[in-house]
């Protein structure tokens, strides 16, 4: 029997420093505890400013600007990572990173993974007023990161998570809705 669906409200999310002390962030689950912390974690931070971001050793980080125009992500030893609103950006999260925004206060949706352990994928759906789409075989979590969802008949309405919601179809209620699906799979490393 797999694990049930859990909501996770915007309104319950605490706020808490980044590991370096640079940002603010709510963490949305977490779930096993490995030898670096935890398996996979999804968190929503608050970007006021240019900052360097918190060193994850082993860790993969999926970064998704779900407010404010765009940024650039320097990579110590790489090009600049140009971030666009809602399009996901993956990066390895224990190579020293800097956050430059392209104008204003930002908001990020984070996935990161145990890269020995998991993979993760993250995809942005736009549905349009009182359609679905799939939902999928492997996924965590659905957030509701614009209008109101409709998921196996609960409501999550902006800023609001469904953990676990197994392959159940994702509404759009009343208008237009942006939907952020995360799936985490076993990483090849867990699978030799």
């Amino acid at each position: 029997m797999g694990t049930l669906p859990t909501i996770i409200r915007a309104a319950s999310l605490q706020p808490r420093p980044w590991p370096n002390g640079l940002g603010i962030t709510r963490d949305v689950a977490v779930q096993d505890q490995t030898e670096t912390g935890f398996g996979w974690l999804i968190s929503i931070a608050d970007l006021t400013g240019e900052a360097a971001f918190s060193h994850f050793p082993s860790i993969d980080r999926v970064f998704t600007l779900i407010e404010g125009p765009g940024a650039t992500l320097t990579l110590d030893g790489r090009f600049p990572l140009p971030c666009h609103p809602w399009v996901p950006a993956c990066f390895p999260g224990d190579r020293p990173t800097h956050y430059r925004p392209g104008g204003g206060p930002a908001r990020a949706f984070n996935v990161f993974t145990d890269r020995d352990a998991f993979e993760a994928r993250v995809s942005v759906r736009s549905i349009a007023a009182s359609h679905r789409v799939p939902g999928a075989a492997a996924s965590v979590a659905v957030f509701c990161a614009r209008g109101m969802l409709e998921i196996g008949g609960e409501r999550l309405e902006g800023g609001d998570t469904m953990l676990h919601p197994a392959e159940a179809p994702i509404e759009a209620v009343g208008a237009a809705a942006i939907a952020i699906i995360v799936e985490v799979m076993p990483g090849q490393a867990s699978q030799e």
